[in-house]
């Protein structure tokens, strides 16, 4: 039987869309195999992208690089200049701050002296016109004597007026009538007089002394007020430029602030380190001079005592020999003279040594204690506040003056330092009025002081800051 044709007409067109859905879905997988093939294939030469051209810079170019490379270069080493001046610019304010402090103290000083002084002669002179008081008296007695015995009371009445006495000396006529006792009251009168004139003149001439003392006391004090107000303000000045400085640096060497100020401490520490070193090796040249002067002296006293006991066996051989003889001549006795090593001396010198312990100890216990120009404690000091407090623990007065305790105590070259000893610096080392500063030596090339404003009572080398000019002990 035949199939009807709209029955074989409708499964063509069946057919007919299922083959249509499969070619769509061949060409589908084609091109997806032709897509990654393509993407898988390596890029020809000819399709590459062309790469950018390097960036050349021009001759021009590359100097002005290293025109502002080297301007960066100078301006890092003109900062860094600009921080050690500062540096160098705060330690001479200190010095010069602390020359105007013991120029204060030194004003102080002569201004007690003068007052001393005035003192003194007002009081020779109110006893000189108390002595010439009393001879006027003894001649007003002994001329009222004369008149009751008869004498010329004419002659002798000038002596009753203000200038009596000198009208009685001009006159001949009554210095004839006198008697010799009266005339050698009145000279002894009048040499007194004389004495009490210059003695008035002095108290006079002390008194301007104290007033000159005191003006120039008044402008020490002044001109300390001023170094201390500088330096106070260069600090506080010096302390922000410093920290813009190490902000440029910083900036100019592309690190942070806190690298920069790192650097800046390490600079500063490695160039303190080396000034550290270079104070050793003077310390240590110091202690080296030291140890040989003290050597020195025991073989010196080792050979002294050699020789004396050299000496007394060769008077022990003689006084055998003269007692094996047939005559016993009498025993002879040497004066013996004090040896170095004798018991005062020893006591002395354990007596010297036990106050300069006292006073080392005394002056420990303030460190830490900040400097105060004028200050003599108990918790401020100023360098010759400190030596003279420590040294007065020690039963030694010293004023409170650095050039004057140099004046004042025994002068002593620098290898013969030992501790407690007072070390000093000068504006001219070949004149001790021009010390400024003082120490108190602790051994070993250190030394503890009060050094300067802002500073505390510290331990330092001997030559931590310039070498000392001055040396001597209480």
């Amino acid at each position: 039987m035949r199939t009807p044709p709209r029955a074989t007409s409708g499964r063509r067109i069946t057919s007919a869309g299922k083959t249509g859905r499969a070619g769509k879905a061949l060409l589908s997988g084609v091109l997806a195999i032709c897509l990654a093939g393509t993407m898988a294939m390596p890029t020809l030469p000819a399709e590459a992208a062309k790469p950018k051209p390097p960036v050349i810079p021009s001759k021009a170019a590359v100097e002005r690089a290293k025109q502002a490379a080297a301007s960066k270069a100078g301006q890092v080493a003109a900062i860094e200049r600009e921080l050690a001046a500062a540096g160098a610019r705060l330690e001479q304010l200190g010095i010069q701050s602390g020359v105007a402090d013991e120029a204060y103290n030194g004003a102080v000083y002569r201004l007690q002296q003068a007052k001393a002084e005035a003192a003194a002669a007002a009081a020779r002179a109110a006893e000189a016109q108390k002595t010439l008081t009393a001879q006027r008296q003894q001649i007003g007695r002994f001329a009222a004597a004369s008149y009751q015995g008869g004498g010329e009371v004419a002659k002798i009445a000038p002596l009753f007026t203000a200038e009596g006495p000198q009208q009685l000396l001009d006159s001949a006529g009554a210095a004839h009538s006198v008697s010799a006792a009266m005339q050698g009251s009145y000279l002894r009168f009048t040499a007194t007089q004389v004495m009490t004139n210059l003695f008035k003149v002095q108290a006079d001439q002390a008194v301007v002394k104290v007033k000159k003392a005191a003006d120039e006391a008044a402008k020490a004090k002044k001109a300390a007020e001023a170094a201390e107000a500088a330096q106070s303000a260069a600090v506080t000045a010096i302390g922000v430029q410093r920290k813009q400085s190490i902000a440029q640096l910083a900036t100019l060497q592309n690190i942070s602030v806190q690298v920069a100020a790192q650097r800046q401490r390490g600079l500063e520490e490695l160039a303190r380190q080396r000034a550290a070193a270079l104070a050793a090796k003077k310390a240590a040249e110091l202690k080296r001079r030291i140890a040989a002067r003290e050597a020195a002296e025991r073989r010196a006293e080792a050979a002294e005592r050699a020789r004396e006991a050299a000496e007394k066996a060769r008077e022990e051989k003689e006084e055998r020999e003269q007692n094996n003889g047939k005559k016993n001549p009498p025993k002879r006795h040497k004066p013996s003279t004090p040896s170095r090593d004798n018991d005062d001396n020893d006591s002395g010198s354990h007596s010297s040594r036990k106050g300069a312990s006292a006073a080392i100890e005394f002056a420990m216990r303030q460190l830490g204690d900040m400097y105060l120009w004028g200050a003599t404690g108990p918790s401020r000091w100023d360098c010759s506040g400190l030596t003279q407090g420590a040294w007065e623990k020690a039963g030694v007065q010293l004023p409170h003056y650095s050039v004057a305790q140099y004046e004042q105590i025994q002068h002593i070259d620098e290898d013969e330092l030992r501790p407690g000893d007072l070390i000093f610096w000068s504006l001219n080392p070949s004149d001790p009025g021009t010390i400024h500063h003082v120490a108190m030596y602790l051994g070993n090339g250190r030394m503890i002081h009060a050094p300067r404003t802002g500073k505390p009572v510290q331990i330092d080398s001997v030559y931590y800051w310039e070498p000392p000019d001055f040396f001597g002990r209480p």
